[in-house]
């Protein structure tokens, strides 16, 4: 379905945002799979999956083969596009507000267990937004789960300083930053919320960034450049 998309819009994506990049469909998959194993275990109910920013990802459409509830959190404009390009879909439900908006909670019907996904979405806000946010999911689902991504704290003042990825394309603002070394610090700082897994994209599929999953072994190196893979828990 992406790749349909890219091919029906009519917008240069090449030229705007550069070479496609491996790092996207690695965090893609690596979430695909936590979901689907989290749906396999929730065997009580139908499993609610909150996706907070997610744009015009396709991710509910490689997950959806069973029952399942699907929140789709975003900016009116974002679900606005999504409504045009995307399939409507009876699991599916949409909420018009801001992740840092604690309003769209409402929505989730109470006494669940979701599993929440923030896929580069928490690198835009200010760290305490990130803290303020991650505090209250942790709040108010016990039991739940959360994916997340991070960027470096070089990546973050690169994108502060005005970031030219291509000749055509600024990276916007990045405020949040941190290492993948200090990120498991940081989730077991969030009142209820345990690391499940913290790893760099060279960990995940070492045979895909060879280069990457090398360098990512130096420490300098991988406090400089290493994005971060996220999965935590709440505790119940």
């Amino acid at each position: 379905m992406s790749k349909d998309l890219v091919e029906y819009m009519d917008y240069d994506f090449r030229s705007r945002f550069g070479r496609p990049s491996v790092f996207f469909p690695i965090r893609a998959r690596v979430c695909d799979d936590l979901i689907s194993a989290w749906v396999r275990r929730q065997t009580q109910s139908v499993p609610v999956v909150i996706s907070l920013g997610e744009g015009l990802d396709t991710q509910f459409w490689r997950l959806a083969e069973g029952p399942l509830r699907w929140f789709s959190v975003d900016l009116p404009e974002s679900i606005g596009v999504r409504k045009q390009w995307l399939p409507d879909h009876d699991w599916v439900e949409y909420v018009s507000c801001s992740a840092l908006d604690s309003a769209w909670m409402e929505a989730i019907p109470a006494n669940t267990r979701p599993f929440i996904v923030a896929s580069g979405l928490l690198m835009y806000f200010e760290p305490d937004q990130v803290r303020t946010l991650l505090t209250q999911v942790s709040e108010r689902w016990p039991g739940g789960e959360v994916f997340f991504d991070a960027i470096t704290p070089w990546a973050s003042r690169k994108s502060l300083a005005g970031w030219k990825v291509t000749p055509h394309y600024t990276a916007p603002p990045m405020p949040w930053g941190i290492t993948v070394d200090e990120l498991p610090a940081f989730i077991e700082r969030i009142p209820g919320l345990e690391p499940v897994s913290v790893r760099h994209y060279g960990e995940v599929f070492p045979r895909r960034t060879r280069l990457y999953h090398w360098l990512g072994k130096i420490g300098p190196v991988r406090r400089k450049f290493a994005g971060s893979l996220a999965h935590a828990r709440i505790v119940d």
